[in-house]
C-alpha cells in the first residue's frame, strides 16, 4: 500500500466501529501500548467498572469482556487507567536450555499451551522475550525474540522464533515484554484501590496506595515514561539515543570508555555526542552488554548527573552492583516511572513499578511505591478535563529548544493554562508556569487527550475538547512546537451532561512502507466509537 494522500484535496474521515459494551460515564478510560507495530500490544483497554474490564481489538475492531478488575472504593470521577509495557514478567533460567528453547524456573500464574505464542491480534506474533545472559557463566548479552510456543505451567518452556547467538546458562534471566495495564479506582481509598492486570499470564495484582489522596476524585490523567517508549525513528530497546554501535545484532547502542562504582563514561562518537550537560538526569542507563563482566548487564540505573559530550561522564544515583567494563555497551531511557495528577490538588504522584528501588541521587522510590515530591509540585491544581502528553517519541531540534525530558500538562478546569515538567532540570526536575503557546483551547469537562509517538515525527498529542451539543471537536498539540491546531472532527453530537473520563486512545499501524497513528474515540453518554487514520 503506497499512501496517496493529497493535503488540502482529500479529506480524513472519522468512521464508525464496533460499539462499545458499556456507554460511558463518569470514571470510565482508554488505555493504549504505545509501542510501534508490530512490538504493541493488539488491544485497547475499556476499564468500565469496579468489576468491568473490556478490550479493544484495534487489528479486528472488536470488543470484548477480559475480567473483573475487583477494584476498591467507588467507581467515578478520578478513576482511570494506564499500560506500561515493561517488567511485567520476569523470571530466571534454568538448565538444559538451546538456541531456541528457554526452560524457566520462577514460578509465574500458570499459562495455558501456546498462550504466549499469540496476543490475540492477528495471529502474527506472539509475546516479545528478552533473553538476559547475566549469570555468572552468562555470555554477557541481551537478545530479543518472538514467543512462538510454551508448555503449560507454571514455569513454562518457551520456543523461540530464531536461535540465539549463545545458548542462555542456568541462572540468566529473561523478561516478558508483554506489558501491564495499571488501573486505580477513585472514591475512598481502599486496598484494592490500585492493582496490575499482567497481559501475558492474565494475573490481576493489588499494589500499594501509600502516598495516595484519601479520596480519589476529580479527574484522572496519567502517562508512563517507559523504557520501550521511544522516538518514532528507533526500536523498542534502542532509549531515546540511537548509537553507533549495536546489540542483539540490530538494536542500536552506545559504547564506554571507561566506569567506575557510580560512573560511566561514553564514547566521543555516536548518538550521545551532542548531549548537554545533565539533559538526561533522572533518566535511566541500562547496560546492554558486557562480555567481560557479564553479571553486569541489564542493571538499571538513574542518571543523576551527566556532562555534555563528546565523552560525557553519567553518575548513576546508587552504586552499580557489578562495575561495568570499559567494552560495556548501554542506552538511555525513560525511567519506568508513572506519572499521576489526580484530585484537583498540584502534587505530581510517581509510582515506580520497576522491580528495584530508584535514586535519583537525592530522593528515593522504593519499587512499588507513589512518591509526591520526586518531581517537585505543579504551580497549580488540575482540574477536570485534564490531560499529560510526554515528548519522548520526538528527535529533539538542534538548538534542544524541544526535549525528551518535557512533560507537558494542561490543567483543565475550564482553562487554557499549560504547565510544563522538566524532568530533566533539576535534582527534582522543574516546572514552567502557564507557558505560551500557539492555539489555546479551552480544556474542561469531557476533554481528554493522548499522546502519540507512532508517526508525525512523535509530534503530537491528540485531544477530543468537549463542547455540550456540538460535534467533538478534535485538536493536537505538537509537543516539538507548542502548538495547538485542529484537526478532522467527528460528525457526531455530543449528548448529556459532560463526565469526566479518558476517552480516547492511540495506536500505530503499519502498512509495509508507512508508519501511521489511529485514534480510538468514544463518544460521551454513548456506546459509539469512532477511529480516525491520521494521513498528514
Amino acid at each position: 500500500m503506497t499512501n496517496n494522500f493529497k493535503k488540502v484535496i482529500d479529506r480524513q474521515m472519522w468512521v464508525h466501529v464496533a460499539p462499545a459494551p458499556n456507554a460511558h460515564a463518569a470514571g470510565i478510560s482508554l488505555a493504549c501500548d504505545l509501542r510501534k507495530p508490530p512490538y504493541r500490544h493488539p488491544f485497547v483497554f475499556e476499564l468500565v467498572s469496579n468489576t468491568v474490564l473490556n478490550r479493544y481489538n484495534i487489528v479486528q475492531k472488536a470488543w470484548n469482556f477480559v475480567v473483573s478488575p475487583a477494584l476498591g472504593g467507588t467507581f467515578g470521577a478520578g478513576a482511570g487507567a494506564v499500560y506500561a509495557p515493561s517488567l511485567s514478567l520476569l523470571g530466571a533460567i534454568g538448565a538444559g536450555c538451546s538456541t531456541t528453547t528457554i526452560v524457566t524456573t520462577t514460578a509465574l500464574t500458570a499459562v495455558g499451551v501456546n498462550m504466549l505464542a499469540n496476543r490475540g491480534g492477528s495471529g502474527e506474533y506472539g509475546f516479545r522475550i528478552r533473553i538476559i545472559g547475566n549469570s555468572a557463566g552468562g555470555s554477557g548479552k541481551i537478545e530479543e525474540r518472538w514467543i512462538v510456543a510454551n508448555s503449560a505451567s507454571t514455569t513454562p518452556a518457551m520456543i523461540l522464533d530464531t536461535p540465539l547467538s549463545f545458548t542462555p546458562a542456568n541462572g540468566d534471566k529473561y523478561e516478558v515484554l508483554g506489558g501491564r495495564l495499571f488501573m486505580l479506582g477513585a472514591g475512598t481509598l481502599a486496598a484494592t484501590s490500585f492493582r496490575a492486570f499482567e497481559v501475558a499470564a492474565n494475573s490481576l495484582t493489588s499494589l500499594t496506595t501509600t502516598n495516595l489522596p484519601a479520596t480519589i476524585g476529580t479527574d484522572f490523567s496519567a502517562i508512563a515514561l517507559d523504557e520501550l517508549y521511544v522516538p518514532y525513528d528507533c526500536y523498542p530497546g534502542e532509549g531515546l539515543l540511537p548509537g553507533s554501535l549495536t546489540y542483539n545484532s540490530e538494536l542500536r547502542c552506545h559504547g564506554a570508555v571507561t566506569t567506575s562504582t557510580n560512573t560511566l563514561t561514553g564514547s566521543t562518537t555516536g548518538g550521545d555526542l551532542r548531549i548537554l550537560a545533565n539533559e538526561y538526569r533522572n533518566f535511566q542507563i541500562r547496560i546492554v552488554e558486557d562480555t567481560v563482566n557479564p553479571t553486569a548487564v541489564n542493571q538499571r540505573r538513574i542518571i543523576s548527573t551527566h556532562t555534555a559530550g563528546p565523552s560525557p561522564v553519567y553518575t548513576v544515583g546508587t552504586n552499580w552492583s557489578v562495575t561495568p567494563s570499559a567494552t560495556a555497551k548501554y542506552v538511555i531511557e525513560n525511567p519506568n516511572l508513572i506519572l499521576l495528577r489526580s484530585t484537583a490538588s498540584t502534587t505530581m504522584h510517581v509510582y515506580n513499578y520497576t522491580d528495584m528501588n530508584i535514586y535519583n541521587g537525592s530522593t528515593t522510590i522504593a519499587f512499588n511505591s507513589w512518591h509526591n515530591t520526586y518531581f517537585g509540585t505543579a504551580p497549580g491544581a488540575m482540574g477536570a478535563g485534564c490531560m499529560q502528553f510526554p515528548s519522548y517519541g520526538i528527535r529533539p531540534d538542534s538548538a534542544k529548544f524541544s526535549r525528551h525530558s518535557y512533560v507537558y500538562n494542561f490543567r483543565g478546569g475550564n482553562s487554557t493554562t499549560l504547565d510544563v515538567l522538566n524532568i530533566s532540570g533539576g535534582a527534582s526536575g522543574t516546572w514552567d508556569a502557564n507557558v505560551v503557546y500557539d492555539g489555546g483551547v479551552t480544556i474542561n469537562t469531557g476533554s481528554c487527550g493522548k499522546y502519540a509517538p507512532h508517526d508525525q515525527e512523535g509530534r503530537f498529542g491528540y485531544l477530543n475538547s468537549y463542547v455540550a451539543s456540538q460535534v467533538n471537536q478534535i485538536h493536537r498539540f505538537d509537543v516539538q512546537n507548542r502548538v495547538m491546531s485542529p484537526i478532522t472532527p467527528t460528525d457526531w453530537i455530543q449528548a448529556g451532561t459532560a463526565a469526566v473520563g479518558d476517552r480516547i486512545a492511540t495506536f500505530g499501524a503499519f502498512d509495509g512502507v508507512d508508519y501511521y497513528t489511529v485514534c480510538l474515540l468514544l463518544m460521551h453518554a454513548s456506546t459509539i466509537a469512532q477511529e480516525l487514520i491520521v494521513l498528514n
